[in-house]
């Protein structure tokens, strides 16, 4: 009895070991071929392979050399979690099958870029036209517009080092996915990003005609040192006093959006106002309807999009009330001056774009080709181009990410509707 339980333990000893040898030649050779589909553009290497019997591999020391650049980034340790041995085993079968695997977790521990390579100066770089996330981190700091590299190491910065953690969970029945990423840059702060999608084909190749919807987005910003160190560089190149540069830095902010079409309510800007005062926490939540169109907001009332997102926003911990915008015509955008900054619009600063106006749901054969929205009875949103009004149904076209999908409403399920005209 005796020897086999002693030869039963060298026997699953045996097994761990090929297993754990299984795992580090996988790696080695994934890591491998990596190198030479990526030897004509850039040159990786990598010092060590670790694993572990729990679902962890990991490689140390990985540094990415592009020569046409002149530039490099550098990984002390990389590391793919999953939650047990077989997790990890699945992962490279539904790989091969063509599939997303169900449930993943890559760790990065000391990400190292360096402040002037080229590397920066592509992310950093002004873009060629304005837009909203622009308008979001435009700056007003002399000359600059937006932080560029000479200014991040005017502000101290020579390397940027991060520790960050992306995650997701996959569950192909329900046709949900859950992704998280969470980055610690030093000097900078603390970011958080959650993501839900709901309508999640399994297979990534269905992802371009039937394209997930985003259910939860959540985005956090925690010891905003970044925001701190801008205000103190850009108020002295401005040779103003922080509390001027607050000022001038919450009007800048205005006039930027108001370029976009979007004026923030008083509220939402003096909120914004403490935020820049103090940057310590920052927490963004949307939680859109399920027929919102992300990509057709523009042609909504303000009110209306802000009931179709259903945004939350804390700042320093606080709620901001009442979250509200409007509309403006960005070529009659007043020049506030500091103490007008929190000053309710003017009926003559909303913008005189085309409107929507309400009609019958009974006249919808009428406006056929035209663009409608639609209102259900449990508050839902849907806009889209109307075909044809038959059986009892409503069929539209709706836009869905960069295309478009055929979709039909039941006509007792609308509550209003609205033409554009």
């Amino acid at each position: 009895m005796s020897k086999l339980i002693k030869w039963g333990l060298l026997a699953i000893l045996a097994v761990a070991i090929l297993i754990k040898v299984s795992l580090w030649l996988s790696v080695r050779s994934i890591m491998n071929d990596a190198i030479a589909q990526a030897s004509p553009f850039m040159t990786l290497s990598y010092q060590g392979i670790t694993s572990s019997f729990d679902g962890k591999v990991g490689v140390e020391g990985i540094k990415v050399q592009v020569p046409m650049l002149n530039d490099e980034f550098r990984i002390r340790h990389a590391e793919l979690k999953f939650k047990s041995l077989g997790e990890l085993l699945s992962f490279k079968e539904r790989l091969a099958e063509g599939k997303f695997p169900e449930q993943m977790s890559v760790s990065l521990k000391g990400l190292e870029v360096d402040v002037h390579g080229a590397f920066m100066e592509m992310i950093q770089q002004e873009p060629e036209e304005a837009d909203l996330a622009s308008a979001w981190s435009s700056v007003a700091c002399g000359s600059s517009r937006q932080i560029g590299v000479d200014d991040l190491l005017e502000m101290g910065y020579r390397t940027l080092e991060t520790d960050a953690e992306f995650s997701y969970l996959f569950q192909p029945g329900a046709q949900t996915l859950a992704l998280n990423l969470t980055a610690d840059v030093r000097d900078m702060g603390d970011y958080r990003l959650n993501l839900s999608l709901a309508n999640m084909s399994e297979k990534p190749g269905d992802l371009r005609v039937n394209p997930p919807r985003m259910s939860a987005l959540v985005v956090e910003v925690n010891d905003n040192q970044y925001q701190r160190k801008i205000g103190s560089y850009c108020a002295g190149k401005l040779g103003q006093s922080d509390e001027q540069y607050l000022e001038t830095s919450i009007k800048h902010l205005d006039q930027s959006l108001r370029a976009q079409r979007i004026a923030l309510a008083p509220e939402v800007l003096s909120a914004l106002k403490d935020y820049y005062k103090d940057p310590q926490s920052l927490r963004i939540e949307l939680r859109p309807t399920e027929g919102a169109t992300l990509d057709g907001l523009q042609f909504f009332e303000a009110k209306d999009v802000v009931a179709m997102l259903r945004p939350v926003v804390l700042i320093n911990q606080q709620v901001v009330e009442p979250l509200a915008f409007s509309w403006v015509d960005p070529k009659a955008a007043p020049v506030s001056h500091a103490d007008e900054l929190v000053r309710a619009e003017g009926e003559d600063a909303v913008a005189k774009d085309p409107r929507y106006d309400f009609v019958d749901v009974r006249s919808l054969p009428d406006h056929a080709g035209k663009r409608l929205q639609f209102i259900t009875y449990e508050g839902t949103y849907y806009q889209g181009v109307l075909h044809k009004v038959e059986n009892g149904k409503v069929f539209l076209t709706v836009q869905m990410g960069t295309g478009s999908a055929e979709m039909f409403l039941r006509l007792e399920k609308i509550d209003k509707v609205r033409v554009l005209f």
